[in-house]
């Protein structure tokens, strides 16, 4: 007499566990989606003038917004040339110091008020809501590697 067993559908789970290894081995894809909403949360703060995730940034002098409309600038905070916000906002701006990695997002800029002015008045803020859709992301990414139908 024999008894035989045979695992049910291991070649399915076996795909499965390589597309999620694949997955977590390179996450960029799913870091490059992280960015763009970085990059949004990012603009909101522009746009809210500090006031989303809390506060509002401090005022600028009179002296300051009096050039501003000389030069025919923005007058919001931070705006002026849409130089610094765009770095922070737009892939590919110019002044934007970007690298998506496997596993991790750096964002930074050249311009050399860029740090004075998140010091003062900061830009990059992200509230908990922000960091848990960013975590979303990754998680969607992961289970969709998880899910994906083995190739023929």
């Amino acid at each position: 007499m024999r008894y035989y067993i045979r695992t049910h559908n291991l070649e399915k789970a076996i795909a499965r566990y390589e597309h999620l290894v694949d997955a977590l081995v390179d996450a960029e894809p799913a870091m490059t989606d992280v960015t763009l909403l970085m990059m949004e949360y990012i603009r909101r703060t522009f746009e809210s003038q500090g006031r989303r995730g809390g506060g509002s940034w401090a005022q600028i002098t009179d002296e300051w917004l009096t050039r501003k409309a000389e030069k025919g600038w923005d007058l919001r905070i931070g705006y002026a040339r849409h130089t610094l916000v765009e770095a922070f906002t737009k892939m590919g701006a110019a002044h934007q110091i970007l690298d998506i990695g496997p596993h991790e997002v750096s964002l930074e800029s050249d311009l050399p008020y860029a740090a004075t002015q998140q010091y003062h008045r900061p830009f990059i803020k992200f509230t908990k809501n922000d960091r848990v859709r960013m975590a979303e992301v990754v998680t969607k990414y992961l289970a969709e590697a998880w899910y994906m139908e083995p190739s023929p």
